[in-house]
């Protein structure tokens, strides 16, 4: 068994962000896959980057949109987002909380995705 506090103090800045590595925990080296927690604070947003990895988003706290290449939808708890690989994407806070979501990401080699 692995637990790792989500916690205030885990947080670190990342992405333009606070984010928590949350597996592999030591280094991205580690694992081919992880997934983290973000926090963008009210009015923040992450970077704009791409990265070869798909990437998912579940959004648990705050409101916000997403944008991906030209496409935009707004993003709220209950809401999951698929990035797939090589994707310039964005999360922007447009509420008035803090905006909480978790990222999930894995390389192509691990299978084809199909939208």
């Amino acid at each position: 068994m692995l637990i790792r506090p989500m916690t205030e103090h885990e947080l670190t800045d990342a992405y333009g962000i606070r984010y928590q590595q949350l597996y592999p925990h030591g280094g991205e080296d580690l694992a081919p896959w992880g997934f983290g927690r973000a926090v963008v604070e009210p009015g923040g947003a992450t970077e704009p980057h791409q990265h070869e990895e798909n990437e998912v988003f579940v959004f648990l706290a705050g409101s916000g949109e997403i944008t991906i290449g030209e496409e935009r939808a707004p993003v709220h708890p209950e809401l999951s987002v698929f990035i797939p690989g090589g994707s310039r994407h964005v999360v922007t806070n447009t509420g008035d909380s803090r905006l909480v979501f978790l990222s999930v990401y894995w390389p192509e080699s691990h299978g084809p995705v199909s939208l």
